[in-house]
């Protein structure tokens, strides 16, 4: 949606929840007494999906996403012009097919789907050589305010957390524009 306001999106890696293991948990564990948060929160997203027209399915299982987070940053450091497509296929991946996003034979699937090259974005997570990428970002998403997911900084000064309704973030948007040009 940014996108087609004219603004400029870089996505950069996030990890929400570094303590969740590999293979996951399920929304009962992560939520426990808050699972009614959960499930308000899941139909706020669901409807910005259906606005958006994306498919969206509830998942029955929060990943460790670490392993997609660096994937997705190997390609798009390595391959940009692919980066759109895979981005799009890990939100369906979990959000539309409920597939394991730390599974790396997934991972593989997807960046072959797109076109990337396969051996190297695996050779590139496992080598570990992306972990401090991740933590650069993390720390400058901390400096910046970040303390979830999404998030977009704009223009280095507005801060848009969380899933927000698209005309709060087209009201914020077209302020920044209109400040830039004064």
């Amino acid at each position: 949606m940014l996108r087609s306001l004219g603004v400029t999106v870089v996505s950069l890696p996030y990890e929400l929840h570094p303590e969740i293991p590999v293979g996951g948990i399920s929304l009962g564990e992560r939520w426990g007494a808050r699972y009614g948060e959960a499930a308000a929160m899941y139909a706020r997203i669901e409807m910005e999906c259906d606005a958006a027209g994306l498919p969206f399915r509830r998942p029955e299982r929060v990943p460790n996403t670490r392993r997609a987070l660096l994937t997705a940053e190997h390609v798009r450091r390595t391959e940009p012009e692919l980066f759109d497509v895979l981005e799009r296929s890990l939100f369906e991946t979990h959000f539309v097919d409920n597939r394991p996003l730390d599974d790396p034979d997934i991972l593989d699937e997807l960046v072959g789907a797109a076109g990337g090259d396969i051996v190297a974005a695996r050779a590139a997570v496992d080598d570990g050589a992306l972990i401090g990428v991740l933590r650069e970002s993390m720390m400058a998403a901390g400096q910046a305010g970040v303390t979830g997911t999404p998030a977009w900084l704009l223009d280095g000064k507005l801060l848009i957390p969380g899933a927000q309704p698209r005309e709060l973030i087209e009201r914020w948007v077209r302020r920044m524009q209109e400040n830039q040009q004064t």
